[in-house]
C-alpha cells in the first residue's frame, strides 16, 4: 500500500518544494495534485506548468520515500519528456534519488523492453542484437535473393503495402506472420517469402521497435504473475504525456499497473486536446482523462486571456471547469490578434505583413530575443500544386519557397561519413564531447549492424560507453578507436573524398572487432560507406537554420521560424502565424465555423478527420505567449455579403482584419 511507504503530504511539503523551485502561489487543483497519492488524471492545458508541477511532486515523492526496495515509476511517451525529466529532477538532491534503483525513469517502450521483451528472450535462449526498423528491414532483406525481394516487394506495393511495413504477429518465429493482415493466405508463395525473412532476422534478434509489445505479450503468457510482481515493485507510477499513450501501450500499462487495485497508485497526466499525433492507435478502451476521478488545471501561465478566450472554443473536449483561462498579463499593444486574407493565388504578402505586425505589436526590447514563427498543418513540398490550383496553398513551402520538409527536425544519418560530419560539426558548435563521440560510437555501431554483426546494445544507453565496454578486452581495438576519436574530434582531421578511403578502413576494422564480417559482402553495406559532402561548419554560437525568412523593417530584423504544428507541439513562441494548408480540405477555410462561434468545442465535429484539425488547430493557437495571427485565402470567408458577414462575426471574436 503507497500509504506504508510515505507519510501524507502537508502543507510544509508544498512550501518547501515552492521554495524549492520556486513555483508561483499554486491554486486548489494544483495543491490537490501535489498532495494526492491515491490514483487520479490530471488534465493540464497548455502553459499550465505541468512539467514543472509533475517534478515538483516527484521532488516531494523522493525526499519522503521510505523503501529501499520498492520505487517510484515516471513513464512518458518519448525520450525527449523523459529526459526532460531526469534533466530537471537532477537539479535537485532530493530529486536526484530517483535517478537511481529502486526507481526508474523510462519511456513506455523502453520499460516494456527492460522489464518483458529482453528477459523473454533471455529466457528463451534468444538473441537481442538491435532494436530499430531500419536495420531489422535490411536484414530481413538480406535473406532474399534479389529477384524475391523485388517480387515480395511488388506484390506488397499493389496491395499498398510494403515490406519495411511486415510487423510479426507472433511471438512463434516459425509463423511470425500469424495474426497480422497480410494481403494473402499462408498457403502463398508471397506469404511464405515474407514469413521467412522475418523468421530468419528475428531468430537472429533484429526487431521493429513497436514489435518489443508482441515479445512482451508472450512474456505475460507464460508468466502471468509478473504483472503483479512489477506492480509490487512500484507501488506509484506516474504517467506523462498521458494523451499520446496508444491503446497498445495502455494496454500493458492496464495490466501490469491496474487502475483498481488498492496496493498501486497511477497517476496519468496529460492534456486530451493536444493528441495530435495520427500514427497513435486512440485510446478507446481506457480514454484520459477519466472523468470520474480527475484533476482539471485550466489556467495557463503562457498566455493572457485574449489568446484563451479565442483558443477555448478549439478544443475539441471543452476545458473544465470554466473554459480555458489565461493568467498572463501583457501589454495593451500587443493584443492585435490579426486575420491576414490573401488573395486565393497569391501567398507572397503573407510573410512580409506577418513580419510588420510582429515589429509594430511586441516590444521593441523584446524582438531580439523573440521566437517567431509560422506553422502548418501540412509542410510536405508538393510540387504539382502551383498557384491557382484547387488545392493551394497546400503547405508551408507554398508561403515560402526555400522551406525544407525535415529540415527542422535532427535526420538520422544516412551513412557514415555523415555521423562524422555530424560529430565535427557538434565540436565545432559547443566544445563538449560527450555528444561528439556518441555521434562517431552511433555510426560506428550501425555500421556493424548493418555490415552483419551483432552489436549487444543492452550494455549502455550511450553509445561511447557501449561501445567502449565491448573493446574493453582488447587493447589494439580500444587504441584503434581512441586515435580515431582523437584525429576526428580533437586534432579536427579535415574528411575528404582522398582520406575517406583510409577512415573506412579504420572503421570497418573497428566493427570486425565488433563482430562484424572483417570483409563484408557490398550488397550488406548498401552505400553506407559511401563518400558523401558536408555543408559547411556551422561558426560558434550561430545557427544554420535553412527554414527561416528574415524579415527586414528599417533596420529591425525579424527572423520567423517556418515548421509544421506537429513539430510546435510543446513550444513556447512570442508570436505564432498559423497558416492555411490543405489536407482533404483547407485547413482553416474548414474551421470558419468555429473561428466566428458559430461552432464551440467538439459539436458538428462529424469526422475523424475535422476531429484531427480541430486538434491541430488548439495546439497551435496555444504556443504564443503575445500575438496570434492567421493567413487565410479571401475567398474562404464566402462571397459577396456572406464574406462581409463573416467579417463581422471575426471581429466580434477578437480578430482584426488585415487585406493583402
Amino acid at each position: 500500500m503507497i500509504k506504508d511507504l510515505i507519510e501524507p503530504v502537508t502543507d510544509g511539503d508544498i512550501e518547501w518544494v515552492s521554495g524549492l523551485l520556486k513555483l508561483r502561489p499554486l491554486d486548489a487543483p494544483r495543491k490537490e495534485f501535489l498532495q494526492g497519492l491515491v490514483t487520479t488524471d490530471v488534465s493540464a492545458c497548455p502553459g499550465s506548468g505541468k512539467t514543472t508541477l509533475a517534478v515538483a511532486k516527484l521532488a516531494i515523492l523522493a525526499r519522503k520515500w521510505k523503501s529501499l526496495s520498492q520505487g517510484v515509476c515516471i513513464l512518458s511517451h518519448t525520450n525527449v519528456a523523459k529526459d526532460e525529466i531526469k534533466v530537471r529532477l537532477g537539479h535537485t538532491i532530493e530529486g536526484q534519488r530517483l535517478l537511481r534503483y529502486p526507481h526508474c525513469i523510462e519511456t513506455i517502450h523502453g520499460f516494456v523492453n527492460r522489464f518483458l521483451t529482453t528477459p523473454w528472450l533471455h529466457s528463451a535462449g534468444r538473441p537481442l542484437s538491435v532494436i530499430d526498423n531500419d536495420v531489422t528491414a535490411a536484414a530481413r532483406r538480406k535473406h532474399l535473393s534479389r529477384g524475391d525481394f523485388r517480387t515480395l516487394s511488388g506484390f506488397l506495393s499493389r496491395k499498398y503495402k510494403s515490406f519495411e511495413g511486415l510487423r510479426l504477429g507472433s511471438a512463434d518465429f516459425q509463423n511470425p506472420l500469424v495474426g497480422t493482415d497480410f494481403p494473402s493466405g499462408s498457403h502463398t508463395p508471397m506469404y511464405k517469402l515474407a514469413a521467412s525473412a522475418l523468421r530468419h532476422a528475428a531468430e537472429e534478434g533484429y526487431f521493429c521497435y513497436d514489435e518489443i509489445f508482441t515479445l512482451a505479450e508472450a512474456m505475460l503468457t507464460q508468466h502471468p504473475a509478473l504483472a503483479s510482481v512489477l506492480a509490487h515493485r512500484f507501488p506509484f507510477v506516474l504517467v506523462d504525456e498521458m494523451q499520446d499513450t496508444s491503446e497498445q501501450q495502455d494496454s500493458f500499462l492496464r495490466r501490469i499497473f491496474p487502475r483498481d487495485s488498492d496496493s498501486v497508485c497511477i497517476q496519468r497526466v496529460g492534456d486530451p486536446n493536444q493528441a495530435i499525433f495520427e500514427e497513435m492507435a486512440p485510446n478507446t478502451t481506457d480514454p484520459f482523462p477519466d472523468p470520474q476521478r480527475c484533476i482539471h488545471i485550466s489556467n495557463s501561465f503562457r498566455f493572457d486571456s485574449s489568446i484563451a478566450t479565442i483558443a477555448s472554443g478549439f478544443a475539441r473536449s471543452p476545458i473544465k471547469p470554466t473554459g480555458l483561462q489565461g493568467l498572463r498579463l501583457v501589454e495593451a499593444s500587443a493584443l492585435d490578434h490579426r486575420i491576414f486574407l490573401f488573395p486565393d493565388d497569391d501567398t507572397s504578402g503573407v510573410l512580409p505583413a506577418f513580419g510588420r505586425h510582429v515589429i509594430t505589436s511586441l516590444p521593441a526590447g523584446q524582438i531580439g530575443g523573440a521566437l517567431v514563427t509560422a506553422v502548418g498543418g501540412v509542410h510536405k513540398a508538393y510540387e504539382d500544386v502551383p498557384p491557382g490550383h484547387k488545392h493551394y496553398p497546400k503547405t508551408v513551402s507554398h508561403y515560402w519557397q526555400p522551406y525544407t520538409a525535415g529540415a527542422n527536425r535532427p535526420a538520422r544519418p544516412a551513412c557514415l561519413v555523415e555521423y562524422f560530419h555530424a560529430a565535427q560539426t557538434l565540436a565545432t558548435n559547443s566544445g563538449e564531447l560527450a555528444a561528439c563521440v556518441d555521434q562517431v560510437a552511433g555510426g560506428l555501431i550501425r555500421l556493424c549492424s548493418v555490415s552483419g554483426g551483432k552489436p549487444d546494445r543492452r550494455l549502455h544507453s550511450r553509445p561511447h560507453l557501449q561501445l567502449t565496454r565491448l573493446l574493453a578486452s582488447d587493447k589494439n581495438a580500444n587504441l584503434t578507436y581512441r586515435d580515431l576519436i582523437t584525429r576526428l574530434l580533437l586534432a579536427r582531421e579535415t574528411l575528404s573524398s582522398s582520406t575517406w578511403d583510409e577512415f573506412t578502413a579504420i572503421s570497418l576494422k573497428i566493427a570486425a572487432f565488433l563482430g562484424a564480417p572483417e570483409t563484408p559482402p557490398a550488397s550488406a553495406l548498401k552505400g553506407f560507406l559511401t563518400w558523401a559532402e558536408s555543408g559547411p561548419l556551422i561558426a560558434p554560437g550561430l545557427t544554420a537554420d535553412p527554414n527561416v525568412y528574415c524579415h527586414q523593417e528599417g533596420d529591425v530584423r525579424l527572423d520567423i521560424k517556418l515548421g509544421s504544428i506537429h513539430q510546435a507541439k510543446g513550444q513556447t513562441h512570442s508570436a505564432t502565424l498559423i497558416l492555411e494548408t490543405f489536407q482533404n480540405a483547407h485547413f482553416l477555410k474548414s474551421l470558419l465555423p468555429w473561428l466566428t462561434g458559430d461552432n464551440q468545442n467538439g459539436t458538428r465535429c462529424n469526422s475523424d478527420a475535422a476531429a484531427q484539425r480541430l486538434l491541430l488547430m488548439y495546439v497551435a493557437m496555444t504556443r504564443p505567449t503575445d500575438l496570434l495571427c492567421l493567413a487565410m485565402q479571401k475567398g474562404s470567408l464566402g462571397p459577396g455579403q456572406r464574406a462581409a458577414v463573416s467579417e463581422d462575426k471575426l471581429k466580434a471574436k477578437g480578430w482584426s482584419i488585415e487585406h493583402l
